[in-house]
């Protein structure tokens, strides 16, 4: 997790431009080190001195600079290091007490967790009394906005550590580190490196900050971290597990609000875990429009095959029981309980706008707006110039369904596999999604991807995407990932610039009932997941299926979406392949 994090610091500073505020602070910090590391005689040291002065005038208070034209001129003694075998844990408390924050604007940025910081170096050496780890301990915990009254002791207990590390005095034989001139450039530093957190360069100095402290102290990141934290997150069942209790201290710990995300896919029992922590206010956010609670592939199956009661009542999530009874409860008492947001920003607006009429007015909800323009959507993908919706008819003739536990249907997925190797190398920053709606199908489409080379199988057999297709970065310019293949759930959450959606069902079934709607349909009639499948797009959404399943008689009754989403191929915005 650390070494992931690092690097995707190292990439984010990598990507920031080169600001003059950022070089100097860089350089200044570098001729800091390289003295410290590596001193010079007392003419070069004189004339570093004279360097930094440069560098820092105009851009540190006036009398730091002033000390830096007094040391040059009083350059006295040399300061060798003592030989020990802690030397490395020496040197990061050395490293640690210079940066205990003696200044009030100084503390009241970072002070506490510098003196933590410091204590925690400090205490494997055994160099603090009783009074001393006091100190640095009431730092550590100090939250008050007000400057502290410990500043000065501070202040004299920072010298004495210094005293403590940097070892005594020499003739001098070598170049030394002066420690009152290594100290002053410490200040300089500091100075610089607070002017520039203020300026544009701000962000940068943050972001290395804390990769330098990633890479020498992960541990003490993690422990700031879980000490500071006022939110914890946690799944459902592990909100009252072992971790949780570590880290609250307590087994029976309640929080004052609790936020449950997914919440429409929690299923009853598993909700009301977190829902007891909460103190004073529960949060659910979810949408029982999509998704519900997750089902077993098999009882989804027995579901197309039962009675509309049987279907509700499985399938009907805690959360929209909650959100009706919440609706309920506002049209008695005027009291505000339930919050539906009313603009999309994912996609096009006639996409959105399909969305919205297909799966949202029609069950009496507002319209959801676009909350931004159809230019943001250009795609120019050949062939689907100007075009948001689009149907490739695989007619029955060209391949019937496999049945099975899963169904299944190869030509489909060869259809895709060979419009995604058209598509997917026209602009590199497009992002593509495959969805089916059984198991058996995705395998369908790896293997078909696998033969055009856009996916493989790895030495355990399993499938993959070639390593060219699984990332890039989009159009503004974010690493993010290329190509997904999967069913409806790999897609809850999810979004790309364009959607191949597989029907998978192809048949000359002729039901002549309501009852019969499932054999012929399957899980096309289940509005969730069609909800989630027809809405995971932003630019493009190409669905790839039998065009004579939504023209039958009974389609407008059993899959009313997707006979909308022919509709709206048929228009100028559309088009049927």
């Amino acid at each position: 997790m650390a070494r992931s994090r690092i690097e995707s610091l190292e990439a984010e500073l990598a990507g920031f431009p080169e600001l003059p505020e950022s070089s100097n602070l860089r350089e200044l910090q570098n001729r800091v080190a390289s003295y410290i590391l590596t001193p010079g005689t007392r003419e070069q040291t004189a004339t570093l001195i004279k360097e930094i002065f440069e560098l820092t005038k105009g851009k540190i208070k006036g009398e730091l600079s002033d000390k830096l034209l007094e040391y040059k001129s009083r350059l006295s003694k040399g300061y060798d290091l003592q030989n020990t075998e802690d030397s490395e844990e020496r040197d990061l408390a050395l490293k640690a007490v210079k940066s205990i924050r003696i200044q009030p604007v100084a503390f009241s940025d970072d002070g506490s967790l510098q003196a933590m910081k410091a204590l925690r170096r400090l205490e494997p050496l055994q160099i603090l009394d009783a009074s001393q780890k006091q100190l640095l301990q009431d730092a550590g915990d100090w939250l008050e906005d007000e400057t502290p009254p410990f500043l000065d002791e501070l202040a004299s207990l920072r010298e004495q550590l210094l005293e403590k590390l940097i070892p005594q005095e020499v003739p001098v034989t070598t170049p030394i580190a002066n420690p009152e001139i290594e100290d002053l450039f410490n200040q300089v530093r500091d100075e610089m490196y607070q002017r520039v957190r203020q300026s544009k360069a701000g962000v940068e100095a943050v972001l290395s900050d804390y990769l330098e402290d990633l890479k020498t102290d992960p541990g003490g990141v993690r422990e700031m971290l879980r000490d500071y934290t006022v939110v914890l997150a946690a799944t459902c069942q592990q909100s009252s597990g072992k971790q949780m209790e570590l880290v609250t201290g307590s087994h029976e710990a309640v929080f004052e609000t609790v936020i449950v995300d997914e919440a429409a896919r929690a299923n009853p029992l598993d909700l009301f875990i977190p829902m007891s922590k909460a103190e004073r206010r529960i949060i659910l956010v979810g949408d029982h429009r999509q998704l519900p609670h997750i089902l077993e592939e098999d009882i989804e199956r027995q579901l197309g095959q039962s009675t509309e009661a049987t279907k509700n009542t499985l399938r009907k999530s805690l959360f929209e029981r909650l959100f009706v009874q919440m609706k309920e409860l506002e049209k008695h008492d005027g009291i505000k309980r339930t919050v539906t947001l009313d603009a999309q920003y994912r996609m096009h607006p006639i996409l959105g706008d399909f969305v919205s009429r297909t799966f949202y007015e029609y069950h009496g909800e507002p319209p959801i707006r676009a909350g931004r323009v159809e230019e943001e959507f250009i795609h120019n993908l050949p062939g689907y110039e100007n075009i948001v919706a689009a149907w490739i008819n695989v007619p029955l003739n060209a391949g019937k369904e496999i049945q099975g536990r899963s169904k299944s249907r190869p030509i489909e997925g060869k259809r895709i596999a060979q419009e995604l190797k058209q598509l997917i190398e026209h602009d590199t920053r497009l992002t593509f999604g495959i969805i089916a709606f059984y198991s058996a199908q995705v395998t369908e489409v790896w293997k078909a991807l696998c033969k055009v080379g856009i996916a493989e199988i790895t030495d355990e057999g399993n499938y993959q995407i070639a390593s060219a297709y699984r990332e890039t970065r989009n159009h503004e310019g974010k690493i993010v990932e290329r190509l997904r293949v999967g069913t409806v759930d790999a897609f809850q959450g999810k979004e790309f610039d364009v959607v191949f959606l597989s029907i998978t069902r192809s048949n000359d079934i002729n039901p002549v009932s309501e009852e019969l709607y499932p054999k012929k349909y399957g899980f096309l009639m289940l509005e969730n997941r069609l909800c989630v499948a027809m809405s995971r797009q932003q630019r493009l959404l190409i669905t790839v299926g039998d065009l004579e399943m939504v023209k039958a008689e009974n389609a407008p009754l059993a899959v009313r979406e997707l006979v909308n989403f022919y509709k709206l191929c048929q228009q100028s915005s559309g088009q049927i392949i």
